[in-house]
Protein backbone atom coordinates (compact mmCIF):
# COMPACT_ATOMS: atom_id res chain seq x y z
CA UNK A 1 0.00 0.00 0.00
CA UNK A 2 1.40 3.36 -1.00
CA UNK A 3 0.39 6.88 -0.06
CA UNK A 4 -1.76 9.39 -1.88
CA UNK A 5 1.11 11.30 -3.52
CA UNK A 6 1.77 10.45 -7.14
CA UNK A 7 -1.67 8.87 -7.55
CA UNK A 8 -2.93 9.41 -11.07
CA UNK A 9 -6.40 10.12 -9.68
CA UNK A 10 -7.05 13.69 -8.55
CA UNK A 11 -9.62 13.71 -5.78
CA UNK A 12 -8.73 17.15 -4.35
CA UNK A 13 -7.21 15.84 -1.16
CA UNK A 14 -6.53 18.41 1.58
CA UNK A 15 -3.13 20.02 1.08
CA UNK A 16 -2.50 19.68 4.82
CA UNK A 17 -2.29 15.95 4.19
CA UNK A 18 1.06 16.27 2.42
CA UNK A 19 3.10 15.14 5.40
CA UNK A 20 1.32 11.76 5.35
CA UNK A 21 2.13 10.95 1.73
CA UNK A 22 5.61 9.51 2.17
CA UNK A 23 4.39 6.92 4.69
CA UNK A 24 6.83 6.53 7.55
CA UNK A 25 7.69 2.82 7.81
CA UNK A 26 5.80 1.21 10.64
CA UNK A 27 7.70 -0.11 13.62
CA UNK A 28 6.77 -3.66 14.58
CA UNK A 29 3.33 -3.91 16.19
CA UNK A 30 2.44 -0.31 15.28
CA UNK A 31 -0.81 0.54 13.54
CA UNK A 32 -1.40 3.05 10.77
CA UNK A 33 -5.00 4.28 10.58
CA UNK A 34 -6.38 6.04 7.50
CA UNK A 35 -9.80 7.67 7.45
CA UNK A 36 -11.19 6.75 4.04
CA UNK A 37 -14.44 8.61 4.58
CA UNK A 38 -15.40 11.02 7.37
CA UNK A 39 -18.90 11.83 6.15
CA UNK A 40 -22.39 10.86 7.15
CA UNK A 41 -24.77 8.72 5.06
CA UNK A 42 -25.43 11.43 2.45
CA UNK A 43 -21.79 12.35 2.02
CA UNK A 44 -20.80 16.00 1.70
CA UNK A 45 -21.62 17.87 -0.48
CA UNK A 46 -25.22 16.68 -0.26
CA UNK A 47 -27.15 16.15 -3.48
CA UNK A 48 -29.35 19.17 -4.18
CA UNK A 49 -28.03 21.28 -1.29
CA UNK A 50 -26.67 24.79 -1.78
CA UNK A 51 -25.58 25.51 1.81
CA UNK A 52 -22.23 27.18 2.36
CA UNK A 53 -20.51 23.90 3.34
CA UNK A 54 -21.82 22.00 0.32
CA UNK A 55 -20.70 24.87 -1.94
CA UNK A 56 -17.36 25.20 -0.15
CA UNK A 57 -14.12 24.86 -2.10
CA UNK A 58 -12.34 23.73 1.08
CA UNK A 59 -11.34 20.08 0.53
CA UNK A 60 -11.76 19.44 4.26
CA UNK A 61 -15.49 20.00 3.71
CA UNK A 62 -15.72 17.19 1.12
CA UNK A 63 -16.60 13.93 2.88
CA UNK A 64 -17.18 10.44 1.55
CA UNK A 65 -19.21 7.86 3.46
CA UNK A 66 -17.65 6.43 6.66
CA UNK A 67 -14.86 3.87 6.61
CA UNK A 68 -11.31 3.42 7.86
CA UNK A 69 -8.32 1.26 6.96
CA UNK A 70 -6.09 -0.13 9.71
CA UNK A 71 -2.64 -1.31 8.59
CA UNK A 72 -0.45 -3.35 10.90
CA UNK A 73 3.14 -4.54 10.62
CA UNK A 74 4.29 -7.75 12.22
CA UNK A 75 7.81 -8.43 13.47
CA UNK A 76 8.53 -10.70 10.49
CA UNK A 77 8.05 -7.70 8.18
CA UNK A 78 4.67 -8.75 6.76
CA UNK A 79 1.68 -6.42 7.03
CA UNK A 80 -2.09 -6.73 7.24
CA UNK A 81 -4.74 -4.38 5.85
CA UNK A 82 -8.01 -4.40 7.80
CA UNK A 83 -10.94 -2.50 6.30
CA UNK A 84 -13.73 -1.34 8.60
CA UNK A 85 -17.02 -1.21 6.65
CA UNK A 86 -17.49 -1.17 2.88
CA UNK A 87 -19.04 2.20 2.14
CA UNK A 88 -20.79 2.97 -1.17
CA UNK A 89 -17.66 5.02 -1.98
CA UNK A 90 -15.24 2.11 -1.55
CA UNK A 91 -13.98 2.17 -5.15
CA UNK A 92 -13.13 5.88 -4.95
CA UNK A 93 -11.61 5.46 -1.50
CA UNK A 94 -9.42 2.55 -2.61
CA UNK A 95 -8.18 4.38 -5.68
CA UNK A 96 -7.24 7.60 -3.95
CA UNK A 97 -5.58 5.78 -1.01
CA UNK A 98 -3.81 3.36 -3.41
CA UNK A 99 -5.08 0.36 -1.45
CA UNK A 100 -3.67 -2.70 -3.18
CA UNK A 101 -4.82 -5.35 -0.71
CA UNK A 102 -7.63 -6.00 1.75
CA UNK A 103 -6.92 -8.92 4.08
CA UNK A 104 -10.04 -8.72 6.25
CA UNK A 105 -13.19 -6.64 6.68
CA UNK A 106 -14.93 -5.70 9.92
CA UNK A 107 -18.58 -4.64 9.68
CA UNK A 108 -20.03 -2.30 12.31
CA UNK A 109 -23.68 -2.66 11.25
CA UNK A 110 -25.75 -3.26 8.14
CA UNK A 111 -26.94 0.21 7.18
CA UNK A 112 -26.49 1.12 3.52
CA UNK A 113 -23.74 3.71 4.05
CA UNK A 114 -21.61 1.04 5.74
CA UNK A 115 -22.08 -1.99 3.47
CA UNK A 116 -23.16 -0.97 -0.03
CA UNK A 117 -19.62 -1.03 -1.43
CA UNK A 118 -19.32 -4.76 -0.70
CA UNK A 119 -19.27 -5.69 -4.39
CA UNK A 120 -16.02 -3.75 -4.89
CA UNK A 121 -14.22 -6.32 -2.73
CA UNK A 122 -14.19 -8.65 -5.75
CA UNK A 123 -11.31 -6.70 -7.27
CA UNK A 124 -9.22 -7.49 -4.20
CA UNK A 125 -10.11 -11.16 -4.68
CA UNK A 126 -8.75 -10.94 -8.23
CA UNK A 127 -5.58 -9.10 -7.25
CA UNK A 128 -4.81 -11.21 -4.18
CA UNK A 129 -6.14 -14.49 -5.55
CA UNK A 130 -7.74 -15.25 -2.21
CA UNK A 131 -11.05 -15.10 -0.42
CA UNK A 132 -11.67 -12.30 2.07
CA UNK A 133 -12.93 -12.93 5.61
CA UNK A 134 -15.74 -10.59 6.69
CA UNK A 135 -16.38 -10.29 10.43
CA UNK A 136 -19.66 -9.25 12.01
CA UNK A 137 -22.32 -10.20 14.52
CA UNK A 138 -24.79 -12.95 13.49
CA UNK A 139 -27.57 -10.45 12.71
CA UNK A 140 -25.28 -8.39 10.52
CA UNK A 141 -24.00 -11.43 8.62
CA UNK A 142 -27.54 -12.67 8.05
CA UNK A 143 -28.36 -9.27 6.59
CA UNK A 144 -25.37 -9.51 4.26
CA UNK A 145 -26.54 -12.93 3.08
CA UNK A 146 -29.87 -11.36 2.13
CA UNK A 147 -28.70 -8.09 0.58
CA UNK A 148 -25.80 -9.73 -1.28
CA UNK A 149 -27.44 -13.10 -1.87
CA UNK A 150 -25.68 -13.49 -5.24
CA UNK A 151 -22.35 -13.71 -3.39
CA UNK A 152 -23.45 -16.79 -1.47
CA UNK A 153 -25.44 -18.72 -4.09
CA UNK A 154 -24.46 -20.29 -7.39
CA UNK A 155 -25.11 -17.76 -10.14
CA UNK A 156 -23.74 -16.75 -13.50
CA UNK A 157 -20.59 -14.82 -12.61
CA UNK A 158 -19.88 -12.71 -15.67
CA UNK A 159 -17.38 -10.16 -14.39
CA UNK A 160 -17.05 -12.03 -11.14
CA UNK A 161 -18.50 -11.57 -7.69
CA UNK A 162 -17.00 -11.17 -4.22
CA UNK A 163 -15.58 -14.33 -2.70
CA UNK A 164 -16.25 -13.86 1.01
CA UNK A 165 -16.02 -15.95 4.17
CA UNK A 166 -18.44 -14.70 6.81
CA UNK A 167 -17.11 -15.06 10.35
CA UNK A 168 -19.33 -14.52 13.39
CA UNK A 169 -18.09 -12.42 16.28
CA UNK A 170 -19.48 -11.82 19.76
CA UNK A 171 -19.24 -8.41 21.44
CA UNK A 172 -16.81 -8.58 24.33
CA UNK A 173 -14.91 -11.57 22.93
CA UNK A 174 -11.57 -10.61 21.40
CA UNK A 175 -10.14 -12.19 18.26
CA UNK A 176 -6.97 -11.69 16.24
CA UNK A 177 -6.25 -10.71 12.65
CA UNK A 178 -2.66 -10.63 11.44
CA UNK A 179 -1.31 -10.37 14.95
CA UNK A 180 -3.67 -7.53 15.89
CA UNK A 181 -5.93 -8.11 18.88
CA UNK A 182 -9.43 -6.81 18.12
CA UNK A 183 -12.18 -6.48 20.70
CA UNK A 184 -15.73 -5.90 19.42
CA UNK A 185 -17.79 -3.69 21.70
CA UNK A 186 -21.53 -3.01 21.80
CA UNK A 187 -22.97 0.49 21.38
CA UNK A 188 -26.44 1.75 20.45
CA UNK A 189 -27.44 3.65 17.29
CA UNK A 190 -30.93 4.63 18.40
CA UNK A 191 -32.47 1.17 18.87
CA UNK A 192 -30.02 -0.52 16.48
CA UNK A 193 -27.03 -2.38 17.97
CA UNK A 194 -23.72 -1.37 16.43
CA UNK A 195 -20.30 -2.95 16.91
CA UNK A 196 -17.44 -0.66 17.85
CA UNK A 197 -13.92 -2.05 17.46
CA UNK A 198 -10.96 -1.66 19.79
CA UNK A 199 -7.56 -2.43 18.26
CA UNK A 200 -5.04 -3.50 20.86
CA UNK A 201 -5.13 -1.30 23.95
CA UNK A 202 -4.68 2.12 22.35
CA UNK A 203 -7.15 2.75 19.53
CA UNK A 204 -10.90 2.37 19.06
CA UNK A 205 -13.36 3.18 16.28
CA UNK A 206 -16.90 4.02 17.38
CA UNK A 207 -19.25 5.03 14.60
CA UNK A 208 -23.04 5.51 14.50
CA UNK A 209 -23.67 5.79 18.22
CA UNK A 210 -26.19 7.57 20.44
CA UNK A 211 -25.57 5.64 23.68
CA UNK A 212 -22.63 3.68 25.08
CA UNK A 213 -23.24 0.99 27.74
CA UNK A 214 -21.23 1.23 30.95
CA UNK A 215 -19.23 -1.91 30.17
CA UNK A 216 -18.17 -0.52 26.80
CA UNK A 217 -17.23 2.79 28.39
CA UNK A 218 -14.82 0.87 30.61
CA UNK A 219 -13.20 -0.70 27.56
CA UNK A 220 -12.72 2.72 25.99
CA UNK A 221 -10.85 4.22 28.95
CA UNK A 222 -7.40 5.79 28.54
CA UNK A 223 -6.99 5.28 24.81
CA UNK A 224 -4.22 6.88 22.78
CA UNK A 225 -6.73 7.70 20.02
CA UNK A 226 -10.51 7.46 19.67
CA UNK A 227 -12.53 8.01 16.49
CA UNK A 228 -16.09 8.84 17.54
CA UNK A 229 -19.39 9.66 15.83
CA UNK A 230 -20.58 13.30 15.99
CA UNK A 231 -23.04 13.78 13.18
CA UNK A 232 -23.95 17.46 13.79
CA UNK A 233 -23.52 20.24 16.36
CA UNK A 234 -27.00 19.71 17.81
CA UNK A 235 -28.33 16.53 19.48
CA UNK A 236 -29.66 13.82 17.15
CA UNK A 237 -31.98 10.88 17.91
CA UNK A 238 -29.60 8.19 16.63
CA UNK A 239 -26.14 9.80 16.72
CA UNK A 240 -24.10 11.83 19.15
CA UNK A 241 -24.22 15.56 18.68
CA UNK A 242 -20.91 17.34 19.06
CA UNK A 243 -21.24 18.22 22.76
CA UNK A 244 -22.28 14.66 23.63
CA UNK A 245 -19.26 13.31 21.76
CA UNK A 246 -16.96 15.77 23.52
CA UNK A 247 -18.36 14.68 26.89
CA UNK A 248 -17.61 11.03 26.05
CA UNK A 249 -14.02 11.86 25.10
CA UNK A 250 -13.56 13.62 28.41
CA UNK A 251 -15.18 10.78 30.35
CA UNK A 252 -12.95 8.05 28.84
CA UNK A 253 -9.81 10.25 29.03
CA UNK A 254 -8.72 9.68 25.44
CA UNK A 255 -5.44 11.46 24.67
CA UNK A 256 -6.75 12.55 21.29
CA UNK A 257 -10.06 12.16 19.51
CA UNK A 258 -11.26 12.60 15.95
CA UNK A 259 -14.97 13.11 15.31
CA UNK A 260 -16.38 11.37 12.23
CA UNK A 261 -19.66 10.62 10.42
CA UNK A 262 -19.81 14.37 9.85
CA UNK A 263 -22.71 16.09 8.10
CA UNK A 264 -22.80 19.33 6.14
CA UNK A 265 -23.68 21.12 9.38
CA UNK A 266 -19.94 21.26 10.13
CA UNK A 267 -17.68 23.76 8.43
CA UNK A 268 -14.21 22.38 9.07
CA UNK A 269 -12.29 25.58 9.76
CA UNK A 270 -15.02 27.19 11.87
CA UNK A 271 -15.52 24.08 14.00
CA UNK A 272 -11.82 23.40 14.48
CA UNK A 273 -11.28 26.88 15.92
CA UNK A 274 -13.73 26.10 18.71
CA UNK A 275 -12.69 22.57 19.67
CA UNK A 276 -10.63 21.97 22.82
CA UNK A 277 -7.07 20.67 22.66
CA UNK A 278 -6.89 16.99 21.78
CA UNK A 279 -10.18 16.98 19.84
CA UNK A 280 -10.44 17.45 16.08
CA UNK A 281 -12.75 16.78 13.17
CA UNK A 282 -11.70 13.82 11.05
CA UNK A 283 -11.32 14.33 7.31
CA UNK A 284 -10.95 12.11 4.28
CA UNK A 285 -7.32 11.03 4.01
CA UNK A 286 -6.40 11.70 7.63
CA UNK A 287 -3.65 9.25 8.60
CA UNK A 288 -2.10 8.72 12.00
CA UNK A 289 0.08 6.15 13.78
CA UNK A 290 -0.62 4.17 16.92
CA UNK A 291 2.73 3.07 18.46
CA UNK A 292 3.40 -0.59 19.14
CA UNK A 293 2.48 -1.83 22.58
Amino acid sequence: MTGFAGNAYNFDMPSANAHYHSRTPLSPDALEVTVLGAGTSTGVPVIGCDCSVCRSSDPFNKRLRPSILVRSLRRDGTSTNILVDTSPDLRTQALRASIDRVDAVLITHAHADHIFGMDDLRQFNFVNRSRIPVYGTPDVLNHLRTVFAYCFTQTQEGGGKPQLDLIEITPGESFEIGGVSIRPLSVWHGTVPVTAYKFGARFAYVTDVSAIPEETMGNLSDLDTLILDAVRPDPHPTHFGLQQAMDIVTAVRAERAYFNHLSHHFDYETTMRNLPAGMELAYDGLTFLIPGE
